[in-house]
């Protein structure tokens, strides 16, 4: 992977989006997977020229004081159990990763129109890929016979604050997902997305949703760190910023960083901290020390180590508050195999 993306930062939006018929995605997922195939059809599937931008009136002025929730919602197939727990935590901003727009394996709904629509938020979404495939050969089973009627997966952010402006940050260009044979079931046109949302009251800032690329090791995830930051600052200049997500930064448990270790020194396993302090980001006030995953929804028992991959890092907010949320349904079952993660922003 490159150390900065090719691709342009997309500030367009408009209040629809329009996924790639199915005859397109079709004639994508036929041939031989070439990167130069891969963009071609990135440039000209118009999914990734802009944001969806909706939002309701917003009524009320914005507090002094929001409480933000980040959540990979693993591809979100359970919309009305999800909706109740980020309303539950009386969420003012949620940065939610993994939405599916239009896919069997989600029930071919529009996730993350129906959160905002739920949680009566204004909603921000962006296309991270195009979904040629049904999913894994698990989702393949549970939902034989039925085809995706729209195939988007991506990340948005919803707000009870008017947005004043959205972006896609472009975080790589490999098209790993496009080339490797080992990856046909779930071969997907497109790359890593962070989006990016501006809000102007009770002053001036931003907050960026990011889902980091799972198969990467420490250094990779440093340079996608570079290209992500490098974004940042070229579009929020010397504004606050809020970034949350999934970050994938498996290498920390793997060194043996726990509790407040893992906190005071995560640089010493993960060299996207050391690039984050120096561009003047902080994470010790709006993090815990807790793993944040779980078993996956689908999985009877853990047998894996916990992780902690979801992070919010912080410059020119104050931050207090943070928590770790449990994935669970108000019915008890799982609705990820991430928590979310929760924090206060303040001004």
């Amino acid at each position: 992977m490159s150390e900065r993306s090719t691709w342009p930062v997309v500030t367009a939006s408009s209040a629809t989006l329009t996924p790639p018929s199915e005859d397109w995605r079709a004639a994508a997922n036929s041939g031989t997977a070439t990167p130069e195939r891969h963009a071609e059809l990135r440039r000209t599937s118009g999914c990734f020229d802009h944001v969806r931008l909706c939002q309701p009136g917003i009524a009320a002025a914005p507090a002094t004081r929001l409480r933000v929730v980040s959540w990979n919602l693993e591809r979100c197939k359970h919309v009305e159990q999800s909706a109740a727990v980020l309303a539950r935590e009386q969420a003012d901003i949620c940065l939610l990763t993994e939405l599916d727009l239009g896919m069997a394996r989600a029930g071919n709904r529009d996730t993350s129109a129906e959160l905002a629509e739920r949680l009566a938020m204004g909603e921000a979404f962006g296309t991270e890929f195009i979904e040629l495939g049904l999913g894994d050969q698990r989702e393949q089973s549970e939902h034989a016979g039925e085809r995706n009627l729209g195939g988007l997966h991506g990340n948005a952010v919803l707000s009870r604050l008017a947005i004043d402006r959205a972006a896609l940050l472009p975080l790589d260009d490999d098209g790993f997902w496009y080339i490797d044979a080992a990856q046909r079931d779930q071969r997907r046109i497109g790359s890593r997305m962070a989006i990016a949302v501006r809000h102007t009251a009770p002053r001036p800032f931003w907050v960026v949703a990011v889902h980091f690329e799972s198969r990467l090791g420490p250094e990779e995830r440093g340079q996608e760190m570079a290209a992500l930051l490098a974004h940042v600052a070229q579009l929020c200049g010397d504004e606050p910023v809020l970034i949350g997500g999934d970050f994938n930064s498996i290498g920390l448990m793997h060194a043996g960083l726990e509790g407040a270790a893992l906190l005071e020194r995560p640089q010493d396993a993960e060299p996207m901290f050391a690039r984050l302090a120096d561009a003047g980001f902080d994470w010790h006030t709006c993090n815990t020390a807790e793993p944040t995953t779980r078993n996956h929804p689908w999985t009877a028992a853990d047998d894996r180590r916990l992780k902690k991959i979801d992070w919010f890092f912080a410059r020119g907010l104050a931050c207090s508050a943070p928590a770790v949320v449990a994935a669970i349904g108000p019915d008890g079952k799982n609705l990820s195999d991430h928590e979310a993660i929760r924090v206060e922003i303040s001004f």
